[in-house]
Order: C-alpha cells, then sequence, then structure tokens
C-alpha cells in the first residue's frame, strides 16, 4: 500500500492575500502528503520538519479538505475512493428525470448517459405497467391517462397513454465537477432519438449537520432527545 491513512493532523486553514493556505502535522517518517477539496485531488506537497503546507486559490468557503500521507513515487494517484471510503459514500448524486409523453410505446427503453458512459438504461413501462387504454379501433388507436387499463391487439405491445409518468434515476455518489449528461429513448426496433442532453455542475460534497446537543433527557424512560442544525445542501 502506498497511501497511509491517519498519519495527518492538527488541519489548519488561513487566508493569506487572498489565497487560501492549508497546514498540518505530519507523522515522523513520511515525506509526501496530498491534499483533497471536496473529494477532488489538487495536489501534493513535501513535508519539512513534520509539517505540511499548501496554498491553493481552489478551495470554496464551503469545501471539505482531507490530507493524505504518501510515498514521493505516488503523489499523483487519486487515492479518494479507497482512502477516504465513508467520505466517498456521501457525495452528491446526480438526480436525472424524464416525462413520458403520448407516443412512447411498450417495448421502449429510456438511457441516461454520464460523460459519454451509459449508467442507465430499462423499460419504460416494465411488464407494460402504465401503458393501456381503449382505442377507438381495435388494436390501432391510442388510448389516455398515464396509468389506465386497456386492451390492444396484443397485450400491452402496441398501446401509448397520453404522457406524464416522471421517470428517475440517481447516479451513484460523484466528486465535484462538471457532468454531461444526456436522456434518450430507443424503440422496439433499436433506434435510438436524438439526446436531451444538460451538463451537471457539483460544486461540493453535501455538508453535515451540525451543532448536535443533547436538548433533554427523559429519566422514566431512559431516552435522550437531540436537536441539530439540518444540512443546508439535504432537503
Amino acid at each position: 500500500m502506498s497511501y497511509y491513512t491517519g498519519k495527518v493532523s492538527n488541519i489548519r486553514i488561513a487566508d493569506s492575500g487572498g489565497w487560501t493556505v492549508i497546514s498540518a502535522d505530519v507523522e515522523a517518517g513520511y515525506g509526501i502528503v496530498q491534499v483533497y477539496v471536496a473529494g477532488m485531488l489538487i495536489g501534493a506537497a513535501p513535508v519539512v520538519a513534520e509539517k505540511v503546507n499548501f496554498t491553493t486559490n481552489l478551495l470554496g468557503s464551503i469545501d471539505p479538505v482531507s490530507l493524505l500521507a504518501v510515498d514521493g513515487s505516488d503523489a499523483d494517484i487519486d487515492y479518494w475512493s479507497v482512502a477516504f471510503p465513508e467520505a466517498d459514500s456521501a457525495g452528491n448524486r446526480i438526480k436525472v428525470q424524464m416525462t413520458t409523453t403520448e407516443g412512447m410505446k411498450t417495448g421502449w427503453k429510456w438511457r441516461v448517459t454520464v460523460d459519454g458512459t451509459i449508467e442507465h438504461e430499462t423499460d419504460i413501462f416494465p411488464n407494460s405497467q402504465g401503458a393501456g387504454g381503449w382505442g377507438i379501433k381495435w388494436g390501432e388507436n391510442w388510448g389516455h391517462g398515464p396509468f389506465g387499463a386497456g386492451w390492444g391487439h396484443d397485450w400491452g405491445a402496441n398501446w401509448g397513454h397520453g404522457g406524464g409518468i416522471v421517470l428517475s434515476w440517481f447516479s451513484e455518489p460523484v466528486v465535484s465537477g462538471t457532468y454531461a449528461v444526456a436522456v434518450s429513448t430507443i424503440d422496439r426496433a433499436g433506434n435510438v432519438s436524438t439526446a436531451a442532453t444538460d451538463n451537471v455542475v457539483i460544486a461540493t460534497y453535501p455538508r453535515p449537520p451540525a451543532n448536535l446537543v443533547v436538548s433533554s433527557y427523559v429519566l422514566g424512560t431512559d431516552t435522550l432527545n437531540l436537536s441539530y442544525t439540518a444540512s443546508e445542501d439535504i432537503a
């Protein structure tokens, strides 16, 4: 293993002429410390006399800072996910929603890609759920209402709906950055629609709740009641 947790302590952050100086104490025997800001590796600095100092202009007012001792030859390797797994699992997630339209049929799929990689692809109507409605001609015309029951020439094979079903997908936790998100539909023949695209910006990790205190104690039930200030980033 070429990274070492628990070797950096007493992290201090101060402003200096418009720059941010990050300093800390380092256990003896370790020569390089990486600096992670909101889960992103922004650089590394040498240890001098068991102390490290790093100057940056990339630190936002609410960005969490994490420091990690590493071997000198591995200063550029990103160890975030393996060295800080608890923090990594608490990252922001990208939420994608698509509202169905009248022309979408059973057997169609919807696809979500992030930075060109397919992250999600599934049926718009799993097991024909949500598709149906009576047509004015058996098996040919479309029904109405997002959840209306009905019959088709083949059950659920060629009936649509009035639209309005909201489909949702959430990504795994991600680090700060800009993500190119694209959403498309795929018909039964495998034709892929033109994608709807957007750039999603993740500015920082969500801040945890603060000011956790014991607000009261009930002797009869041996119960502690806690109060706290909710995170500003999590509804």
